[in-house]
């Protein structure tokens, strides 16, 4: 526990106290959040560039030797998921892999607070892997529950996005079982003709729990009647698993020119029951979007 603090401490001087000095690097042990017995760790260090701005620099290793080689997930090496403890803000952002196995990014947050930060990737050999990290940035405000709560508290099918409408057909999941769940993307009122794929999927969906911080990632198929090959799920606990429909092999990637209808399954598995935000990319044109959904999980 003390060495928790500790680190904790010296984090919040490294991104948000001004009595470090600016270039002063804080270092974190990745929280292994996958199933079994963990084949790798993972270390990050952040190195403050401004009350908002820090240097990460992310590495996985087994035992003492640095893993320098990845697979691609989804046109990419890594997927970084960056929430703001309140949930009011998101990020996807991509690290890039360096030769001696570190990925490296600057990373730039919106406003001071804690962010919760996901690293997912897939070591060569070794499978899926999921990370934690808490960072703080800036002069991290005083917690408020209740508005947090309130603002989660408030659930609606339907969620707007420039000239987009993304609406769900439920905000209902079951807990630990697998649930459909159909988006419609319209555009100025009409099913949305100009939408292509982002990274590969025809969306992606990254589900936060409340009360675990249980991570689900998932991607969405094009139409109806399709099922979504695999979702990444991983809660605090060390909770996590890989879905898929029987008999399905991994999602085939499409290209950017592919056309992506305006009707998407999303096949959600929840952890545990309790409340999750949403936050659905999809894009339309040649622009990103993100619509954000509450639901429940019973």
């Amino acid at each position: 526990m003390m060495r928790r603090f500790a680190a904790a401490l010296a984090g919040l001087l490294a991104l948000g106290g001004s009595a470090a000095p600016a270039n002063a690097p804080a270092r974190y042990a990745g929280a292994f959040a996958l199933p079994g017995a963990p084949h790798e760790s993972a270390e990050l260090q952040a190195t403050r560039l401004g009350p908002l701005q820090a240097r990460l620099d992310l590495w996985e290793s087994v035992g003492a030797r640095t893993i320098a080689s990845y697979d691609l997930d989804m046109t990419e090496r890594m997927h970084m998921i960056v929430v703001s403890d309140d949930f009011s803000r998101f990020l996807h952002v991509h690290p890039q892999l360096a030769p001696d196995g570190h990925f490296r990014i600057v990373l730039r947050v919106p406003k001071p607070g804690r962010y919760y930060v996901f690293a997912d990737a897939e070591p060569h050999g070794l499978g899926q892997a999921v990370f934690r990290f808490a960072l703080p940035f800036g002069r991290p405000p005083i917690a408020t529950p209740i508005a947090q709560a309130r603002m989660l508290a408030i659930g609606r099918r339907t969620s707007r996005a420039g000239p987009y409408t993304v609406t769900l057909s439920s905000l209902e999941l079951t807990a630990g079982k697998p649930k459909l769940l159909l988006a419609h993307v319209t555009k100025n009122g009409k099913p949305a003709p100009d939408l292509h794929p982002y990274l590969g999927g025809a969306a992606h969906a990254v589900f936060i729990s409340l009360k675990t911080l249980a991570y689900v990632h998932v991607h969405p198929m094009s139409g109806t009647g399709a099922s979504p090959a695999s979702a990444k799920s991983c809660d605090a606990n060390g909770m996590a698993g890989m879905s898929g429909m029987p008999g399905m092999g991994e999602m085939r990637e499409l290209p950017d020119s592919a056309s992506v209808a305006p009707d998407m399954t999303l096949r959600v598995v929840a952890p545990a029951a309790g409340i999750y935000k949403l936050w659905l990319q999809f894009r339309g044109g040649s622009r990103l979007y993100v619509t954000p959904f509450i639901l429940t999980a019973r």
